[in-house]
């Protein structure tokens, strides 16, 4: 699998005599995939974020390439453009059950009351029925 060549990169390699470890267009030498370093991907090849931006999905298509920065510990993979699809949207009733859930979070499970923020996990209560038992044991 060969990748797009980029001329800054091509020409600071050939010329200037620079090793560019990331820099692998070909493949050769990151097990077939080609490799760009930190933001030098070519025009066209987006990260699963980027394409979520753009409102797209890979879609079950195979990784085009890759970026590695961090001396190798961190690695972002690219996808076509071309090939992704537009992400899907939630059903009626996908929506109704996250407003459920949701409101489930801001239910108070000692007083029972729904309150306008998400009830923290650690208490397991509103703060004000937090505050009135903490300040009756004390």
């Amino acid at each position: 699998m060969t990748g797009a060549r980029i001329r800054q990169l091509d020409y600071v390699t050939q010329t200037k005599g620079v090793y560019l470890d990331n820099y692998d267009p070909d493949g050769t030498r990151h097990g077939g995939l080609p490799t760009y370093p930190y933001r030098w991907a070519p025009p066209g090849l987006l990260t699963v974020r980027q394409l979520r931006a753009k409102q797209l999905r890979p879609g079950g298509q195979d990784i085009a390439a890759q970026i590695i920065w961090r001396r190798g510990r961190r690695v972002a993979y690219l996808y076509r453009e071309d090939l992704a699809k537009p992400k899907r949207t939630a059903t009626p009733a996908q929506l109704a059950a996250i407003d459920k859930a949701l409101r489930a979070r801001r239910i108070c499970s000692t007083c029972r009351t729904e309150k306008p923020y998400y009830i923290a996990r650690s208490l397991g209560e509103c703060n004000d029925c937090h505050d009135q038992w903490r300040f009756t044991c004390s």
